[in-house]
């Protein structure tokens, strides 16, 4: 069984036990499977070929890590929020984020979960104090816990949001699961991975292997 404390071990045995969060066992337990699901990003990054440190926003080193706990925007300062900054062998850089939004096809802003973006977009957003453009965010992914079955109305709502930031390359990750939920996922050619019962489960390196492929894919487009 999934729990706070068992998403905060992993997260621990992912990053190193040298860096620290602000998750404990009284965090919730929806927001510990966001940084859970945060780490196993960092984790696939460093699989490519990357090297992964941790800034705050003003671009300060830190190995004390401070993740967003409901959205917000990457320019905001009111709390010294940490990114990862991913360093992909001859490529430009790229930042892992929790919570923030997203500016979407439409203009409309939406929460990312977990957003991988481009480092320069997120620096002009940061001292121009817009949001990242869609285009600009190579992954995305909506993090779901629940008690129970995932309901059809929140794939619904997941495949509106991956239509509106491009669709590819976005991912619905929950702790449970629904065969009819992926079944419509699947028709609608967007991304998903389903059933995260424990941290350790074959889903989670399933899941692992697709962001992976994702940095690798990056490699090759980007590549100086």
């Amino acid at each position: 069984m999934t729990t706070t404390s068992s998403l905060i071990a992993q997260i621990t045995a992912i990053l190193g036990p040298a860096i620290g969060t602000n998750y404990s066992a009284a965090s919730a337990a929806n927001d510990a499977f966001e940084g859970y699901t945060f780490a196993l990003v960092v984790r696939a990054a460093r699989a490519a070929g990357a090297t992964v440190t941790f800034e705050d926003n003003e671009g300060n080193a830190t190995t004390s890590l401070l993740f967003r706990t409901s959205p917000g925007d990457i320019f905001s300062k009111k709390r010294a929020y940490t990114h990862a900054l991913i360093e992909l062998p001859d490529c430009p850089a790229l930042e892992a984020h929790i919570g923030v939004k997203v500016s979407g096809k439409s203009k409309v802003l939406h929460e990312c979960d977990v957003a991988v973006i481009e480092r320069h977009e997120a620096r002009i957003c940061r001292t121009s104090r817009v949001h990242p453009r869609a285009g600009k965010v190579p992954i995305a992914i909506e993090c779901k816990f629940y008690a129970s079955t995932l309901q059809l109305g929140l794939a619904r709502g997941y495949l509106g949001l991956a239509e509106e930031l491009t669709k590819k390359n976005r991912l619905l990750v929950t702790n449970t699961t629904s065969e009819t939920a992926a079944k419509m996922i699947t028709y609608h050619d967007a991304g998903w991975e389903f059933d995260l019962s424990s941290p350790s489960s074959p889903k989670a390196a399933d899941l692992e292997a697709k962001i992976k492929n994702v940095f690798r894919n990056y490699i090759a487009t980007n590549k100086r």
